[in-house]
């Protein structure tokens, strides 16, 4: 609030913090859906150009299907993550990161209760495609499966110990 703060806008503190609450996959659903709004109602201000990367890696983090560690009881319901991704796929993106927030939140689990349903998928398909999404990101959000070393990697922030996997 007001002037001043010790973060400005575009600073690398401001996108590590975001990364930060991103992560924490303990968070109630409820914080994680207050932390998703202040994302998307950020997202496309001229101010958080420089945070997009960030700001959408959150978000796909807050809204995933499925959790890289967390219990499902933390996941936030189908319903916002399906209206967050409305309003996300209407902003203009030219952040690859975009497409793995999009991949997270509509990737399918095989479970009723997390899934988008069919019309939504359908359409957030298309709009992966129209994005040049990577293939295995279509593969995730039309029939599931495992993450690969890469996106793991992207989603993890940095490599795993040998042996070590995320589903």
């Amino acid at each position: 609030r007001g002037r001043g703060g010790d973060f400005s806008a575009g600073s690398h503190e401001t996108a590590e913090v975001w990364r930060m609450l991103g992560s924490l996959e303990l968070l109630s659903v409820a914080t994680k859906i207050e932390l998703g709004n202040i994302l998307l109602d950020i997202y496309d201000r001229k101010k958080s150009q420089p945070l997009r990367p960030a700001i959408a890696w959150s978000l796909g983090r807050i809204a995933a299907r499925m959790p890289m560690h967390g219990p499902l009881d933390t996941v936030v319901p189908v319903e916002t993550a399906g209206e967050w991704l409305d309003r996300f796929t209407e902003f203009r993106h030219d952040e690859p990161m975009a497409l793995l927030a999009v991949m997270q939140m509509a990737r399918r689990t095989d479970d009723r209760y997390r899934d988008l349903d069919d019309k939504q998928r359908a359409k957030l398909l298309r709009w992966l495609s129209s994005h040049d999404a990577p293939g295995h990101y279509l593969e995730l959000v039309e029939s599931g499966g495992r993450l690969d070393s890469e996106e793991q990697g992207l989603i993890f922030g940095e490599a795993l110990p040998k042996g070590l996997r995320i589903l």
